[in-house]
């Protein structure tokens, strides 16, 4: 396997790990949010994911694509995927 395979693979175990934590956090809420005891108050933040999965994509056709600007490019839009997801989904529950 080559190295930039490696790279991407670590990549998108850490920025999917960051993201998941980040849209449970989201999703559930404060405890002055969560007064209905149900798990998820705003699962609209959840389409942190979504965005997430979309460069997870990216991510596994570079696999295919052995080009360093597709491979840039998938790295990039893991990472930027979480910023715009928080965005999103704040813009849904206003």
């Amino acid at each position: 396997m080559s190295k930039r395979k490696i790279i991407a693979l670590v990549n998108l175990l850490i920025s999917g790990f960051i993201a998941l934590m980040i849209s449970m956090f989201f999703a559930g809420g404060t405890i002055a949010e969560n007064y209905t005891d149900e798990t998820y108050v705003a699962p609209e933040f959840f389409i942190i994911l979504v965005i997430w999965g979309i460069g997870a994509i990216f991510v596994l056709i570079q696999f295919y694509k052995d080009l360093i600007p597709y491979f840039i490019i998938s790295l990039i839009i893991t990472w930027i995927s979480i910023p715009i997801g928080i965005k999103i989904g704040f813009s849904m529950t206003t």
